[in-house]
């Protein structure tokens, strides 16, 4: 049971929910943008990235010296189900601001050197 507390906590906090959404629309996303498009200090958002790995909702890779999260394609049936439910939740309303944001940021970054593609 503590690792069924573990997932529900993890999807229970407004930034942990707001990097669910962020990946939902993308395959992968580095630690830069989601700092960015959430506006978060470094430290932060690697405490929630990190809480969602351990959660088992979030898998990385390494790429040099940056970081690329996705979501997890090793989830339990009834965790994979839960978290498209989740994520149907983020077609609304309330997200369109955030997935504009999260447009607008990879727009600029992919003008820039630093862009990954």
């Amino acid at each position: 049971m503590k690792k069924e507390a573990k997932f529900f906590k993890a999807l229970g906090d407004d930034t942990r929910l707001a990097i669910i959404a962020l990946l939902s629309w993308r395959e992968e996303l580095c630690v830069c943008d989601i700092m960015t498009v959430l506006e978060l200090t470094q430290s932060k958002a690697s405490r929630h990235l990190r809480y969602l790995t351990q959660a088992g909702i979030l898998d990385d890779r390494r790429e040099a010296v940056w970081v690329y999260y996705r979501i997890t394609p090793d989830m339990t049936t009834l965790e994979a189900g839960i978290v498209k439910s989740v994520q149907a939740h983020f077609g609304g309303k309330p997200y369109a601001a955030l997935k504009k944001k999260l447009e607008a940021w990879l727009a600029k970054k992919c003008d820039s050197p630093i862009c990954k593609g």
